[in-house]
């Protein structure tokens, strides 16, 4: 399993929004896996400002999994509630969801006064 980067924080879904709406319990499916999972939250670079692993819930036996899922073509279905993304289930990396540093204020300090990228 990759390490996760330091500089990751992470941001619950139900502080995502697009303009089609809140992302809170959207769906995440792949190509031809069908439904990976619940997105979660992401996994954002505040220094970048870019959002790097959207972070999906699935539940099997019992027992709630985590997965990273790194952002790639992605695109939202408003009739569906879903997030659609090119991926499918071995693109997912499981992780514990402890291991996720917040978002915090310095986090969005720096994210607003960081230089803009070329």
């Amino acid at each position: 399993m990759e390490p996760i980067a330091a500089n990751l924080r992470y941001i619950e879904a139900g502080h995502l929004n697009i303009a089609a709406g809140a992302l809170e319990g959207a769906s995440v499916v792949g190509q031809a896996a069908g439904t990976l999972g619940t997105l979660a939250g992401a996994l954002v670079d505040p220094g970048s400002r870019s959002v790097c692993y959207l972070v999906v819930e699935s539940r099997r036996w019992m027992k709630t999994h985590c997965y990273l899922l790194p952002l790639g073509t992605t695109r939202f279905d408003p009739a569906r509630q879903a997030l659609l993304v090119d991926a499918g289930s071995a693109d997912l990396q499981e992780v514990e969801h402890a291991r996720f540093v917040p978002f915090s204020d310095d986090d969005l300090t720096k994210a607003i006064f960081a230089p803009h990228a070329a």
